[in-house]
């Protein structure tokens, strides 16, 4: 059955079948628990009990390393600056240290070594520089011991700094900071571990910390206070290296600062910041839903993004597809779900400001209409159903832009039952798709996106389908004599073999490598790149980026595809969001108005130079991010501050004995008398007073023309002071914090809490 409907795919003529014919493949009995790459080439794969394998060849061909025979590996760490450097770790401690990409080891045994491997972090800039934490208490989730190595990959020894209680140690941005949370306490280092001198810690928030997170443009802390909790965010525009706390500030939702203690995850950071918060309303936390929320570009004031997204195993169905646009499940029965989620997937084009249905195609991929009826659209699969084991998700990558792959289904909600689910794919980001295959599938782009390869996750098999044009044409290939559940299919960044990893019919792991090189027949020129733009605006603008032509049967050395420009759009309602203390109404022609729902900062705020400018919001704001010019105009209002009364600020230059003032006693001052002496000498007064003045004026001028930074952090803390009285909160009150729901040990960017 299988075998036929896979065959019903293929597109005979003379030269695909000469093309197939020269295609190998080649099957390793091969457990497949990690695959990392040094290079375009030159990979790893970890086996859980055979040991460690290695490629030169972009996957095709593995060899295991003897010397690692029967060894359970556990990890492989390489060098930020230079790949080559890499170090294997095996069970009990045991390294395998080299500086050519693995062409030759050097053993380490593991007495003595301590470290958690899951801690080590290479330096971001210096080479063969690493941190970690040792002495861990497995149960309670902390350690005893800052662990850090100057000599990575050719050393058995490591240098210690005692830290009792450790959760998380890392390397800041420009990796001169470490940033740590221990015990409750979240603070920081100077790194002069590369000259060899001691770490002296620096606390930044004294207690109560448990949550750490490190983005390009962010550092994002949850402190906690018994059952409520707040989020910290420093912006690293205005506080570059993050130890300065007092630009450290509560973030502001239109509840409040307050949040429910449960949970949170980072899950963006470009153009803005977006901030997971969880609301499960199941016994197990970690299956549920939470709302989004997205800041401005200070990251700190938040406006609501969408409710009910879904949560499961501590993942988020949230899909970047570029930026600013996304891809995420909503639970629609998040009031009255038992076992079953009812899960509708939405998109938006404006970084989270509006969401619509994913349009569905009109026809199947034999031609026949798509009937639906009710709300009708169609509904993808995100991350949670992968780790759930579907062996599927919405997939995009920046090297095949506007490029996306889904598993799914064509209704009113999505359907669990992966037997009834299609694949799709879009070409143009999202905004239309196309029924590439029935039933589900696994996927992946090779070659920087000249080779797409689609298997089957619906029992056993052992055909493929692939395709050189992006999807437009489907080939299928035989790629074993027995068929096999197929887990997963990956493949090098730039390589022209695809690995496909799963189990036979005896239940034996099998590892299957797909050599595409016969069909690739020549390097790809400028002439096989044209330039294609998004379908619309996104995030106020036109872009356009630069990729490979459908046509073009070329392979890729490095990845070309790139973005060219952005051409700015018209401002309209997609580009506005409603601001910090207001509420969205939207109506069905696709426009909003904003209404006060919380308490509106004062008219003039409370730190207001005189004669400076400030501005009054109309209930609007433009997103994060955003570069559209002219159009639908919200922008504030801009306003000066007040100049102090003439009583108080205003001088005169005359010497006359016409002014007049009061006294604390309350009763008049009569003016000098005589020829004008008094007069002179209130004209000096007054000269002297006018010259301090000037010198003042021209002393702030040149402090904020030399310190560009200054008026930015001045603005933030204008805005962060007006966040504060919104919500009756003063932003420097440290004494209520954060729980995660788990530890926070996950990339910013996998969704996962």
């Amino acid at each position: 059955m299988m075998r036929r409907h896979m065959l019903s795919y293929l597109f005979l003529s003379s030269l695909l079948v000469c093309l197939i014919s020269e295609q190998q493949y080649k099957t390793y009995d091969i457990e497949v628990a990690s695959l990392d790459w040094s290079d375009s080439n030159v990979g790893f794969i970890l086996d859980p009990t055979r040991g460690a394998y290695r490629t030169t060849n972009s996957g095709y061909d593995w060899f295991l390393l003897s010397n690692t025979s029967n060894v359970r590996m556990s990890r492989v760490v390489m060098d930020n600056v230079q790949r080559q450097s890499l170090m294997l770790f095996g069970s009990g401690g045991q390294r395998w240290a080299s500086n050519d990409a693995g062409a030759t080891l050097q053993y380490f045994s593991g007495n003595n070594f301590n470290v958690d491997v899951g801690t080590i972090r290479p330096h971001p800039r210096t080479t063969r520089l690493w941190l970690g934490m040792a002495d861990c208490n497995t149960a309670a989730s902390t350690c005893e011991t800052i662990a850090t190595s100057r000599n990575m990959f050719a050393s058995s020894t490591y240098d210690k700094v005692s830290y009792p209680r450790l959760r998380r140690v890392e390397w800041g941005p420009q990796g001169d900071i470490l940033y740590l949370t221990a015990a409750g306490e979240y603070g920081y280092m100077r790194s002069n571990i590369t000259s060899g001198g001691d770490l002296s810690p620096v606390p930044i928030f004294p207690r109560n910390v448990f949550g750490l997170q490190i983005t390009d443009r962010y550092i994002v802390i949850g402190y906690v206070s018994g059952t409520q909790a707040e989020i910290y965010v420093t912006n690293l525009n205005i506080n570059p290296s993050g130890v300065d706390a007092s630009l450290y500030f509560a973030a502001s939702f239109p509840f409040g600062q307050d949040l429910p203690n449960l949970g949170y995850a980072t899950l963006d950071s470009d153009p803005s910041l977006s901030l997971f918060l969880g609301h499960s309303s199941s016994a197990s936390r970690d299956n549920g839903w939470g709302n989004m929320y997205m800041s401005d570009d200070d990251g700190i004031e938040f406006t609501l993004s969408m409710e009910h997204i879904n949560l499961q195993f501590y993942y988020v169905d949230w899909m970047r597809i570029l930026d600013g646009v996304h891809i995420a499940n909503n639970v629609t029965n998040y009031d009255q779900y038992s076992s079953r989620k009812d899960l509708r997937s939405y998109i938006t084009w404006d970084n989270g400001g509006r969401w619509s249905t994913l349009t569905p195609p009109e026809k199947d991929i034999n031609g026949k209409p798509i009937t639906c009826t009710g709300s009708c659209g169609l509904h993808l699969h995100g991350i949670t159903a992968y780790v759930g084991g579907l062996s599927t998700y919405t997939y995009a990558t920046d090297s095949v832009v506007g490029i996306v792959m889904g598993v799914g289904n064509v209704g009113e909600t999505l359907q669990n039952d992966i037997s009834l689910c299609n694949t799709y794919m879009s070409r143009d980001a999202g905004q239309t798709w196309k029924q590439v295959m029935q039933g589900g599938s696994t996927y992946e782009f090779a070659n920087y996106g000249a080779i797409l390869v689609m298997a089957s996750t619906s029992g056993q098999t052992a055909f493929i389908l692939y395709s050189l044009d992006e999807g437009e044409t489907l080939h299928t290939f035989q790629f074993t004599d027995h068929s096999m559940a197929i887990q997963n299919v990956m493949s090098s960044p730039g390589g022209k073999a695809v690995l496909i990893v799963g189990e036979d019919t005896s239940g034996s792991n099998k590892l299957v490598t797909v050599d595409f090189s016969s069909l690739l027949t020549y390097e790809c020129s400028d002439n096989d790149y044209e330039d294609w733009f998004t379908p619309q605006c996104i995030l106020g603008a036109k872009t356009k980026y630069l990729r490979r032509k459908i046509s073009s049967k070329c392979y890729n050395f490095v990845h070309l595809e790139r973005i060219e420009s952005r051409q700015p759009c018209p401002c309209t309602y997609d580009d506005w969001e409603c601001d910090v203390a207001y509420e969205t109404t939207n109506f069905p022609n696709g426009t909003f108005i904003c209404t006060v729902t919380g308490i509106v900062p004062p008219d003039p705020p409370e730190h207001c130079p005189p004669g400076k400018p400030y501005y009054v919001s109309k209930g609007y704001r433009k997103i994060a991010g955003d570069l559209c010019q002219g159009g639908l105009n919200f922008d504030a209002i801009k306003k000066t501050c007040p100049i102090a009364s003439s009583t108080s600020a205003s001088f005169t230059m005359t010497s006359s004995a016409s002014s007049s003032s009061s006294s604390t006693s309350g009763g008049d001052v009569n003016p000098p008398s005589g020829g004008g002496g008094g007069g002179g000498s209130g004209a000096v007064i007054a000269v002297v007073i006018i010259l301090i003045v000037v010198f003042i004026i021209v002393g702030v001028v040149v402090v904020y023309k030399v310190d560009s930074v200054r008026s930015r952090v001045m603005g933030v803390i204008d805005r962060i002071r007006a966040a504060g009285s919104r919500n009756g909160r003063h932003t420097g009150d440290y004494s209520h914090s954060f729980n995660l729901l788990a530890d926070d040990d996950t990339d910013d960017g996998g969704g996962a809490l």
